[in-house]
């Protein structure tokens, strides 16, 4: 089962949801349209010469106070992350330099904005994020400048038991000396893991020639053939959803040395069998760390109901007119250093058990086809599951076997398991990343 709750405002930062199926508190602002026009920016441009994004969304009144992404195998799949988002939609975005020189951004999907033209943020060069929104309001960012530059000396994982007594692997970067003001940090990372699925086989069902309202009997065709895609090793990737930052105040001296970005339990769905993190080590500046800071304690306090009012956290965008409270967020100007890992479950644990799988997998099977939808006549209690074309119709299941020992309460000839335990395509992405080393 895959479980995790939050509490947030929707919309307050576009980098930190993770909306899934929600239980949702009505905070009862819906009439305070000041609050329901607030913009919320999410914009840090860096070093890397690359096509960089800004994120344009409005303020939701709705709160989250439940994320349950739980797996249902006997519903059609879905797409857990759903749009909750009030995206800000056909914008005119751009960042300026001191000199002149504008970077236009397009739109390149809902409320989601792209550089047209790669580059990067120089040494000594103030920018500006420049917005105007559909409905003619502008708003306009103070100047920012890169405050200085550290690389990643090293990032390495260790095992270990953390201070709630759980044991797992720890993930630890040092650093060296930098350049410049170095002293406050923010920190990202992104997930990579190899799923492999328990149940595949390299046959499935095939269903054609379907009609399940046919008389008297629904007609079909249903064959066993070999798989045509991969679906036995997929990647999955996450990334980080909660703000991490740390005040580097001894780093022109003694460095700054083995601070944990991330810890893994033992029994982590995502370390099974190969994995890896990228870590972003950002140089911000005070007044940046200050944002994210407030944000990062505002998203973990439980007295959210008496902290929701306009101006509650102020950055550095401010309306045409100069109110700070009609828009929330912070442009920021970084530099950046990445380094990237890879690790197996056995390099740590090698004498457990691999993690359990991320659903509980069981064998079944079922009558292979049903009444007809369209039979009129009377109908006694069916004890036996939804049929096996009904659920390859819906793409629920998976083939995995004969049915050579009578499993199930109305076995049929064919064994099946819930297509996330015979086809890893539900749970990641079957092509390899570039990057990956086995």
């Amino acid at each position: 089962m895959i479980k995790s709750k939050r509490i947030y405002l929707y919309c307050f930062f576009i980098g930190l949801l993770a909306v899934c199926c929600t239980e949702e508190v009505d905070l009862g602002l819906e009439n305070n349209a000041g609050v329901l026009d607030i913009l919320v920016v999410e914009a840090t441009i860096t070093n890397e010469f690359k096509n960089h994004r800004v994120n344009l969304s409005r303020m939701d009144t709705i709160l989250d106070t439940q994320i349950d992404s739980t797996f249902n195998p006997f519903t059609p799949e879905r797409d857990i992350d759903r749009d909750l988002v009030k995206y800000e939609r056909n914008a005119r975005v751009s960042v300026e330099n001191a000199i002149g020189t504008a970077y236009n951004f397009d739109e390149i999907s809902p409320g989601i904005y792209e550089s047209v033209e790669p580059f990067a943020a120089v040494e000594g060069q103030s920018y500006t994020l420049n917005i105007l929104t559909a409905d003619g309001k502008t708003y306009t960012s103070e100047p920012m400048v890169i405050e200085g530059f550290l690389d990643v000396d090293q990032l390495y994982a260790e095992r270990m038991t953390n201070d709630d007594g759980e044991e797992g692997i720890g993930i630890f970067i040092d650093n060296g000396q930098g350049s410049g003001s170095v002293n406050n940090l923010r920190f990202s990372y992104n997930e990579t893991y190899k799923i492999v699925a328990p149940f595949w086989d390299e046959s499935d069902f095939k269903l054609s020639n379907y009609d399940p309202c046919a008389l008297p009997v629904p007609t079909y065709e249903l064959e066993i053939v070999p798989r045509e895609t991969e679906q036995q090793v997929c990647y999955g990737n996450q990334v980080s959803n909660s703000i991490i930052l740390a005040e580097n105040n001894t780093v022109n001296s003694t460095g700054f040395n083995r601070y944990m970005i991330r810890f893994l339990d033992q029994d982590d769905f995502m370390i099974s069998h190969r994995y890896s993190i990228e870590v972003t080590q950002m140089v911000t500046g005070s007044e940046s760390f200050g944002f994210y800071e407030k944000l990062r304690n505002f998203s973990q306090s439980g007295n959210v109901f008496s902290q929701v009012q306009p101006g509650f956290i102020e950055g550095n965008i401010t309306s045409a007119n100069g109110d700070r409270d009609r828009v929330i967020g912070f442009f920021d100007v970084v530099s950046v250093s990445k380094e990237r890992i890879f690790f197996d479950y056995m390099d740590f644990f090698p004498d457990r058990d691999l993690p359990p799988y991320v659903f509980n997998c069981l064998e079944q099977s079922t009558n292979e086809s049903h009444v007809s939808y369209c039979f009129t006549g009377m109908q006694g209690p069916n004890p036996c599951p939804q049929s096996i074309i009904e659920q390859v119709n819906l793409g629920l299941i998976s083939y995995a076997g004969p049915n050579t020992e009578d499993i199930g309460p109305c076995p049929s000839e064919y064994i099946y398991v819930p297509r996330i335990c015979g086809d890893c395509t539900v749970l990641g992405s079957n092509v390899k990343p570039d990057f990956w080393v086995d």
